[in-house]
């Protein structure tokens, strides 16, 4: 049986959502791997990295950031209205957290009620929440 061209539309579409994720997850996980091994062999060693290395690493951070930024926008310009709609609603709900919970630290700690803001613990939970608000969307949608 001959696929129409409705299908044949659904699976490129699918196809490309797919790569794109698939850049997107080995960008980070080769500049992850990068990262850590360069942050493991610093402490294990005791010694600093050189400046040429730490201009290497400067380089790498702006080249992954670069790309991040580009294969995003192309996964934004490739995905569907409701894929697009799916993660506004994630990245919105993920910045409220964020945009909530860091000004809401920071004046507790200022007063002396909290210890001070922990960056990674509020991006984290910004992001943990931001994934869940997504699984959700997609879940009830199903």
């Amino acid at each position: 049986m001959e696929r129409s061209e409705g299908e044949r539309l659904h699976a490129e579409r699918r196809k490309r959502f797919w790569s794109l994720l698939g850049i997107l997850a080995l960008i980070g996980a080769v500049s992850g791997f990068i990262g850590g091994f360069m942050i493991g062999h610093e402490e294990a060693s005791g010694t600093s990295l050189s400046p040429s290395l730490m201009t290497a690493a400067a380089a790498g951070v702006v080249l992954v950031a670069i790309l991040v930024a580009y294969f995003s926008w192309r996964f934004f310009v490739t995905v569907d209205e409701v894929e697009l709609a799916d993660n506004l609603w994630g990245s919105l709900i993920g910045f409220y957290v964020y945009a909530i919970l860091f000004p809401a630290w920071y004046a507790m700690f200022k007063l002396g009620k909290a210890p001070e803001p922990d960056d990674w613990l509020i991006f984290g939970a910004a992001m943990i929440t931001a994934t869940v608000a997504y699984g959700v969307r997609k879940w009830r949608s199903r």
